[in-house]
């Protein structure tokens, strides 16, 4: 939702840093910012003015994480695999530091947290899959991204920190209504991704058959496609 004015402010923004400043100093800033976030969130328990630390955390994550490979692009020092395994390696490792640290907070249980969790490590890794099968690297789903997620991350910390700390201790006959909640909007979600899974297996398979037939009428007819036996060279044989 946020990509258009996104790109604008990271192409504001990489022009004006300086020369000293790497791809990989931006990288660690991301991670850092990720600790900052995760601290902030455990250290609510003592006083919400940590809230304020749980979004400067979010902010430095944002502005490593979507900085790093657009300052690569524009300086033209692109790594492809080395950047594509450290940035993709520090994502994993921020976004689990940011909400196993929410699940830790007072305004969220580890139980929604872990769920959130796998809900993101399935997303990701069938973004990887894509990558390798089709060469296509999606960013957001349902029109949300990286960045709309810390969004939400800090609207819900906040709102919470607001309404109090029954919003994460509230039941529902026997279990914590915000497990209710998570549970089910989880069980949506899967349920989705276990549909976008099988619209591209069609549209794979679809693809690949098509080719197939397009490259067997390609053949001479009376040809054999399943055992398409190599031609002798007979020029070689004779010099063997």
């Amino acid at each position: 939702m946020l990509a258009i004015a996104e790109r604008a402010t990271l192409a504001w923004l990489v022009r004006r840093l300086p020369p000293s400043v790497t791809p990989d100093h931006l990288t660690s800033i991301g991670l850092v910012g990720a600790l900052v976030t995760a601290s902030g969130f455990i250290a609510c328990w003592w006083s919400n003015w940590f809230l304020f630390a749980v979004v400067f955390g979010l902010f430095l994550n944002w502005f490593g994480d979507s900085l790093d490979g657009t300052l690569a692009r524009y300086r033209k020092i692109e790594r492809p695999h080395y950047g594509y395994f450290i940035d993709h390696s520090a994502d994993l490792i921020a976004q689990t530091l940011i909400v196993v640290g929410l699940g830790f907070s007072p305004f969220f249980t580890i139980p929604s947290a872990l769920l959130v969790l796998s809900l993101y490590l399935l997303m990701s890794s069938y973004t990887y899959l894509r990558v390798v099968t089709e060469s296509v690297h999606r960013l957001s789903y349902g029109g949300m991204g990286a960045t709309e997620f810390r969004i939400l991350v800090a609207s819900w910390a906040l709102f919470a920190a607001w309404l109090g700390p029954g919003i994460a201790t509230g039941r529902l006959f026997s279990f914590i209504a915000l497990d209710v909640v998570i549970g089910l909007l989880s069980a949506c979600t899967f349920l989705g991704f276990v549909w976008i899974v099988r619209n591209d297996l069609s549209r794979l398979q679809h693809e690949e058959r098509a080719a197939q037939k397009a490259k067997a009428a390609m053949r001479a007819p009376g040809q054999d496609v399943l055992f398409e036996l190599p031609k002798p060279d007979l020029a070689e044989q004779v010099a063997r």
